[in-house]
């Protein structure tokens, strides 16, 4: 059991470390790719009353979100539930280096913070 309590302990650090190491730049950015990230992505459901809001955490929430919505867009539920929006992104014809500033920098953080939350959960369940 104690062989246990340490690898999620620090698996959980490793977890907690990244994901505050990749909010600091993606806090920073989010700012600036705010109105292009909108442009693109701000449609739909996502659009609306939404896109007026442009401080750091709407912004920094925003980009997640539209950071999640690609990463996962080929699973059944996204597209099931967000088909409409999809499409209209798709229509848009994002730039690539977007995409991939969202998927691999806003998607990647948020699911390290996520992961470090259920491994405290885990450690608490266990001890």
């Amino acid at each position: 059991m104690h062989h246990l309590e340490t690898i999620l302990i620090f698996s959980g650090a490793f977890c907690l470390f990244l994901g505050v190491a990749l909010l600091i730049p993606a806090a920073i950015i989010s700012l600036f790719k705010i109105v292009e990230a909108d442009r693109y992505f701000g449609v739909g459901r996502f659009g609306g009353e939404r896109r007026r809001l442009k401080g750091l955490p709407f912004s920094l929430g925003r980009m997640s979100e539209y950071g999640l919505l690609l990463l996962f867009s080929k699973t059944r539920f996204i597209k099931r539930r967000y088909a409409q929006e999809l499409e209209q992104i798709a229509s848009n014809a994002p730039p690539r280096k977007l995409v991939n500033l969202l998927v691999w920098l806003y998607s990647s953080w948020i699911l390290l913070v996520i992961a470090f939350m259920l491994l405290g959960a885990a450690l608490y369940l266990f001890y």
